[in-house]
């Protein structure tokens, strides 16, 4: 098993795709909108990824589906509220009901992990996060997204908290340029951090966000820090769910390394699975390579929390195609029901993959 999510793509396959995911075995996939434009088609390319995973452990098949403008699946009909919109409604019941539709969604395509819920503060800087914030107060955030995390859990889909430690407060956004915070680990548990620590418990899984946090480590970005992973989320909070990073890919990242050397460092840093969503046919060989001069105790770490996590992994029926047409009209009245309230967010790549 190679310790990577790779990116895909198109809608199904290609052949050099098909020949490497069987030779290399990533542990998961990620979707984005370039891979669903039709319903029946998504199923079929889950269907091709899950078959090329030898052994008796699913491949964790992701996506980000937050809601709002963070949705992968608008070609195929289904939009829902953002996390600012559900979370505006004061509405538990509805919040619940907006995760159980976007579980119906995913399962019944063939995925089992959705890069959700965020869980940094609200600010309104031009960070990427704008509208997609579930507050701006550390209890409102807890209490939203808590809803919602475990609503998806209910119906068999895994989560992820993100961007850990916190990145509400960056002032510029990762997919160009490496955002710089100023903060201790003292002081993020002040505050950013807050949603993290009270529903870690909960997440089967958390996201590191791609900032230069000078004062925890002033060499290494938070995704491919020691300190920031080993030391404070692993060694100080205790946490042993599996940890992803952010799209190593980004521009935060991209700009000073390449994928084979980030995806090296993440893993040394504690991370367990290095996202490369993006022409990961031409480097998914180089970084196959790379691991495999890392220490085998480091991989052995690495592996028993990918196990644990793909043997939780859902295998919910889907819907068939009646109930699928049936389920877009429910959606898509539910979604009109839910009034969106930060329509001007300003853009960013995130809500274009």
């Amino acid at each position: 098993m190679l310790p990577v999510i790779a990116g895909v793509e198109g809608g199904l396959l290609t052949e050099s795709e098909r020949e490497l995911f069987s030779r290399l075995q990533p542990a998961g996939y990620i979707l984005f909108s370039r891979n669903i434009s039709d319903y029946e088609m998504t199923r079929e390319l889950t269907d091709d990824l899950r078959s090329l995973t030898q052994g008796p452990d699913l491949p964790i098949i992701a996506i980000d589906q937050e809601g709002g403008r963070v949705v992968r699946t608008a070609g195929i009909d289904v939009c829902l509220p953002s996390a600012s919109a559900l979370a505006a409604t004061h509405s538990e019941h509805t919040i619940t009901q907006a995760a159980y539709y976007n579980a119906q969604c995913l399962y019944t395509l063939g995925v089992n992990t959705d890069f959700a819920p965020v869980l940094d503060l609200g600010s309104g800087r031009a960070n990427a996060l704008p509208g997609r914030c579930w507050g701006s107060d550390t209890q409102e955030v807890i209490s939203n997204a808590g809803v919602w995390n475990r609503s998806l859990l209910r119906r068999g889909i895994m989560t992820c908290g993100k961007h850990f430690p916190g990145m509400g407060a960056a002032e510029s956004d990762p997919h160009y340029t490496l955002p710089m915070l100023r903060g201790t680990r003292e002081s993020f548990l002040e505050e950013a951090s807050i949603p993290f620590t009270a529903l870690m418990p909960e997440l089967p899984s958390l996201m590191v966000a791609h900032l230069m946090l000078p004062d925890i480590d002033d060499t290494l970005p938070s995704s491919l820090s020691p300190a920031l992973v080993q030391g404070f989320l692993r060694n100080q909070l205790g946490y042993d769910g599996v940890v992803f990073t952010d799209d190593l890919c980004m521009g935060a990242i991209a700009n000073s390394y390449s994928p084979e050397q980030s995806v090296s460092l993440a893993l040394q840093a504690g991370c367990d699975l290095p996202l490369v969503c993006h022409k990961t046919v031409e480097y998914l060989e180089d970084i196959a390579a790379e691991i495999e001069t890392l220490p085998k105790a480091l991989l052995y770490d690495v592996e028993r929390r990918i196990t644990r996590f793909r043997i939780m992994l859902s295998t919910f029926a889907p819907m068939r195609f009646i109930e699928w047409r049936d389920y877009l009209k429910d959606v898509a009245a539910f979604t009109a029901s839910v009034p969106e309230v930060d329509p001007s967010a300003p853009a960013s790549p995130v809500f274009d993959y």
